[in-house]
């Protein structure tokens, strides 16, 4: 903060925010004078009069508090149920109902749900459809036909709404339909799997259609990246290119792949390659223009070759990144009106949020504008000339970036900074966003209370010798690395080893994919999982170097069948293969109910040795137990291979469990969940965060065990709340296991440093985007060594 400018937080707020107040009306004084000095050269354009409502919205709203954690307006009406829902919803589920129904009224044509996970949102996403359908019955509305800001009309109307939502999530819709709408009032399709195209001409026949964020992405992906006889078919223009670069006296790449190279310069324009014309198109899709006479439906997917009457979207945060290709996929759906179910609006920073906004289409926050005149568009694709206006590309500015993004990140929260937050609060999400915490409706959800507890332990001798060692491998390979330059491209690996070694030495000593990962030259693997663009969590290295979640690539292989890999679209295959790690699954027989690649069937089981964290899960299952003789536990792990250690070990113990991976199919995942629902003496269900941390509703546990700490705590609180949730008529005890002087405790303190960052700003404003190299120097610094 610039020392001039009196600090709020020492009890000078009133002259903060008059000298804050002072700054504005100089600064919308300049920029009126600039309006009126180019209204003498032409007529005001469209963005120029919504400039001007943003500043009348900065003068009316400037001294308001900025804290985003309370940025909903109060909602007292209240909406009557549609007569085909069958359970009776709670008030601020009616609130929601009445909101939403006008929010498909208003330009916004949708919203954002962003109620705390556990609150029926899932429930009142359905409720929404089944109102909306009697009110159209009821005043002979034809609104399903109705035109959207930014969609196309070339597409049939089907009457279904259109669900997308995580694999594990697919048969939590189907069941919450079944089970709260009357019987027969909905058809519902499950679109997912190597032969769902079968259904490709019976979609508006359905009222609800469910499918995967993996589905949807694969989909998008066939008809937007150009097929390897299509890029041969490329070669002279690439040929072409490259000899201009030369001639221009650029850097010829003779060692070049020219379908790589093709694809790479497309992704840098934000341009795709046409599978059927051989033209670029203009706006991040597929051009069709060229062949109207054929089948729509031949030319893009299934999904994207109508206009839903709605999509939704569950877990909207796994298109939190707009770049990659799973957010792409879903901004090229068509629909009259658009929703976004999340438990968490924002994980990391601001733009996530934009996310959401490009999805919605909001005007004018989602659209490119053009400086010269009022051509506007959702993307921004063409490389030097607007296909609409013709004016240079360089006159074409994104409204999110201009008034939102780039104040926020140059002047960060002073200036045209605090102007940012005001139009953020006031101008989007009072407009946009509705959100309510279990703590504020307490009293109408009348949850039992959740008591968290933090168990810590030590490390017995041979552990911590072992821990020691690879802490100081760690060091000397940073010092290494930071010699090289390449520090930041290997920490999460060596992070992720040590935090593996705290679990179970086995994982660390038994693991094919981190030996393949741990001896790459540095820079060649990725960081970041391909698929989620999130933090890896038992990574998977392919025979193309690149990382995915091992949840995040098996359900996309299992499902998808053959497929390509999304950032360089080589056959996806796992390379983890050609590195020998210890063990051989071939050499003798596996071990019954664990898959054949399972590190049960790596390690030598007459030699079995648990390990501190397992011993610990046992004693609290048995504390568990003594104290309710019905209850059961959810234990999560970042690790598959952890769950399979627990697995095994509490098989040993006789203790029944049964186990969620990301290699099940829908209907073994199904299967798995009935089992632990309905069998009494199945006590313990092991899934991984990614695997099971969200779209889950599993109130029949009351015990959540969490084996290993997430850099990201909201992670952690998803997972906590698959059993805290409306349903749950038990006090839900949560442990989580912590290892004293090892990594577990510097990840408790960087989260905590997280949550406070997030408080100082808001609540939930501009969290880490990135570690800092010091903060990974903090997380690898040990008490032993």
């Amino acid at each position: 903060m610039d020392p001039s400018i009196p600090d709020q937080r020492n009890g000078n707020g009133h002259r903060y925010v008059k000298y804050a107040m002072n700054r504005l009306l100089v600064r919308l004084q300049v920029r009126k004078k600039e309006r009126e000095r180019k209204k003498k050269k032409r007529p005001a354009l469209m963005w120029e009069t919504w400039e001007e409502e943003n500043s009348m919205c900065l003068l009316e709203n400037y001294s308001d508090d900025l804290d985003l954690d309370n940025q909903n307006v109060l909602v007292s009406e209240t909406a009557e149920p549609p007569s085909n829902l069958t359970l009776p919803l709670l008030r601020y589920q009616r609130e929601w109902l009445a909101w939403s129904l006008k929010q498909e009224e208003s330009a916004t044509r949708g919203g954002i749900l962003a109620d705390e996970m556990g609150m029926g949102k899932t429930v009142q996403a359905i409720a929404l459809v089944l109102a909306k359908r009697q009110l159209q019955k009821t005043t002979s509305d034809s609104s399903i036909l109705s035109s959207s800001p930014g969609t196309s009309q070339k597409f049939p109307a089907v009457k279904g709404t259109l669900v997308v939502c995580p694999v594990v999530g697919v048969m939590q819709w189907f069941s919450e339909i079944d089970h709260c709408t009357t019987k027969g009032s909905n058809k519902i399709l499950v679109y997912h799997g190597t032969d769902r195209e079968k259904h490709m001409h019976k979609l508006a026949e359905y009222d609800f259609v469910i499918t995967t964020y993996s589905t949807i992405e694969d989909d998008y992906s066939k008809y937007t990246i150009p097929s390897k006889q299509q890029s041969k078919n490329l070669k002279p223009l690439v040929e072409m290119l490259d000899q201009k670069t030369v001639l221009k006296g650029g850097k010829g790449k003779t060692d070049s792949d020219p379908e790589t190279d093709i694809r790479k310069r497309g992704r840098r324009k934000g341009m795709r390659h046409s599978t059927m014309t051989g033209k670029w198109s203009n706006n991040g899709s597929i051009d069709n223009s060229a062949s109207s006479d054929e089948d729509v439906s031949r030319r893009k997917s299934v999904l994207h070759s109508v206009k839903w009457d709605r999509i939704i979207l569950d877990e909207a945060h796994y298109v939190k990144d707009a770049r990659c290709n799973t957010a792409r996929a879903a901004f090229a759906l068509e629909s009259s009106y658009k929703w976004a179910l999340t438990g968490i609006s924002l994980q990391n920073h601001m733009g996530e949020l934009y996310s959401f906004v490009r999805f919605l289409q909001v005007i004018p926050y989602a659209y490119y504008f053009c400086k010269d005149c009022d051509c506007r568009g959702l993307d921004y694709s063409f490389s030097t000339e607007c296909p609409q206006c013709h004016h240079n590309r360089a006159r074409h500015f994104l409204w999110w970036k201009k008034c939102i993004a780039r104040p926020l990140r140059k002047i960060k929260y002073n200036g045209a900074g605090r102007d940012a937050m005001v139009l953020l609060k006031h101008k989007i999400l009072k407009n946009l966003l509705l959100k309510r915490t279990k703590k504020e409706r307490a009293a109408e959800l009348a949850l039992p209370p959740k008591i968290i507890t933090l168990r810590k332990d030590s490390l017995d001798d041979n552990e911590k010798d072992y821990y020691i060692s690879l802490c100081e491998e760690a060091m000397s390979k940073m010092d290494r690395y930071d010699r090289a330059g390449t520090q930041r491209n290997n920490l999460l690996a060596m992070f992720t080893r040590l935090q593996q070694a705290v679990d179970h030495p086995y994982l660390v000593e038994y693991s094919d994919t981190y030996y393949a990962s741990w001896n790459t030259d540095a820079g060649s693997v990725e960081q970041s999982c391909c698929l989620c663009h999130d933090e890896v969590e038992s990574p998977v290295v392919t025979s193309c170097g690149h990382v995915f979640c091992k949840t995040c690539f098996l359900d996309k292989t299992g499902s998808m069948g053959e497929v390509s890999c999304p950032s360089c679209s080589k056959p996806l295959t796992d390379d983890s293969s050609t590195y020998n790690g210890k063990g051989d699954s071939n050499s003798k027989p596996t071990v019954k109910g664990f898959r054949s690649s399972s590190i049960v069937n790596k390690i030598q089981l007459d030699d079995f040795r648990t390990s501190t964290k397992i011993e610990a899960l046992r004693e609290e299952i048995r504390f568990m137990v003594e104290r309710d003789g019905s209850a059961k536990g959810i234990v999560f792990s970042q690790f598959a291979s952890f769950l399979d250690l627990i697995q095994y070990s509490l098989q040993k113990s006789g203790i029944k469990c049964v186990q969620l991976v990301g290699s099940m199919s829908i209907a073994a995942r199904d299967a798995a969940i009935t089992r632990f629902i309905e069998d009494p003496d199945c006590r313990i269900f092991l899934m991984s965060f990614k695997a099971g941390g969200v779209a889950l509703n599993l109130t029949v546990a009351s015990h959540v065990f969490l084996m290993d700490s997430c850099l990201n705590p909201a992670i952690e609180q998803q997972a906590q709340d698959r059993a805290h949730r409306i349903g749950q008529h038990k006090p839900v005890r949560i442990v989580r296991f912590v290892i004293e002087d090892t990594i577990d405790e510097r990840i408790l303190q960087s989260q905590e440093k997280k949550k406070h960052f997030q408080r100082m700003v808001g609540g939930s404003f501009e969290a880490w985007e990135k570690l800092s190299l010091e903060d990974w120097v903090f997380l690898f610094e040990c008490e032993f060594v």
